[in-house]
């Protein structure tokens, strides 16, 4: 990964990043106490968090800052929890049972990507005196910050929604679907209950990944997402399976690879309308590795002198987070 060096946030730029993320994670619990109605909850969830984000960019000027919000929000969306499962294994013992209600899993996902469209829209747009270096820079670093914190949530929506709703139950016969496209239809057709949401979610569960790895390096290709897919999601099934915690299925891994195909085909889109924008001048926006403009700019004249290309450093981007 190309290393780089940006102008560090200050200890205030800092202290109000956080303190934004504080109020991101306070947003859930605030729609509840003032509305019954659960889409009122999240479109007040919506506006909220825009004009948060909105205020603290407009403050820093720095799209990191917006990273450090969402890793901030992330880190104490698992202390929040950390602390409910410790008072009810103090209070239930033995009896009790860790849950999560959907809302503040769909809340979390919600305030993740709200900002995360929102600077991606800014730096998509960006041209002539607002596309620098530096912002290019400052975006590199928000993509690092802001995809810890969707790693953060994902694990949390796999552990509250994947692993513990199923317990084992080894005293009940296991169910196995090897014949593609049988459980498919099975959920199309109503057989099985909840059918389509599940179809959904087998289709969704690993597009964060997909995401993932396409940030990491230019040179991971399709075919890698595929392999590291599917290989999870036999694990997956698997161990469903020998566990009996759900029905494991052919079909189910086959969903697994194409959310995640999805997911890389979303950064490469991404990268692909910004290159458009940009007459091919900024092919690689959405990647780890920080690409200086000066790379990118068509060859001098021979007879000019040669732009030095700028030099890589250590990355010193400020506190974290």
């Amino acid at each position: 990964m190309s290393s780089f060096t940006t102008r560090k946030l200050s200890i205030g730029e800092f202290f109000l990043s956080m303190a934004a993320g504080l109020m991101l994670f306070l947003l859930p619990n605030d729609a509840t106490n003032q509305f019954t109605s659960e889409g009122v909850r999240y479109g007040f969830i919506f506006i909220v968090s825009l004009v948060v984000v909105g205020v603290l960019y407009l403050l820093v000027k720095r799209y990191e800052a917006v990273g450090t919000a969402l890793l901030t929000m992330a880190w104490l969306e698992i202390g929040g929890m950390g602390v409910g499962i410790i008072s009810g294994l103090i209070q239930k013992g033995g009896a009790y049972w860790p849950k999560v209600k959907l809302y503040l899993l769909v809340s979390m996902f919600l305030l993740w990507m709200i900002p995360f469209l929102m600077v991606l829209i800014l730096r998509l747009t960006s041209f002539g005196n607002t596309d620098t270096n530096e912002n290019r820079k400052s975006f590199t670093r928000f993509l690092i910050l802001s995809t810890r914190a969707l790693m953060v949530i994902y694990l949390l929506v796999l552990l509250f929604r994947l692993i513990l709703p199923h317990r084992p139950h080894p005293e009940l016969d296991r169910q196995l679907y090897l014949i593609p496209y049988t459980r498919l239809q099975a959920c199309i057709g109503g057989t099985i209950q909840n059918g389509p949401e599940k179809i959904i979610w087998n289709g969704l569960i690993l597009a964060p990944l997909g995401f993932y790895f396409s940030l990491l390096t230019s040179r991971i290709r399709l075919w890698h997402v595929m392999i590291i897919s599917l290989a999870l999601g036999l694990t997956v099934e698997a161990l469903q399976y020998l566990l009996n915690t759900g029905a494991a299925a052919f079909d189910d891994i086959l969903l697994y690879a194409v959310g995640a195909a999805l997911g890389y085909l979303i950064v490469k889109l991404l990268n692909l309308i910004r290159s458009g924008l940009t007459m091919g001048n900024d092919r690689d926006m959405m990647s780890f590795e920080y690409t200086p403009m000066s790379r990118l700019l068509p060859e001098t004249d021979s007879s000019s002198p040669d732009t030095p290309e700028e030099p890589s450093t250590q990355d010193e981007t400020g506190p974290s987070a």
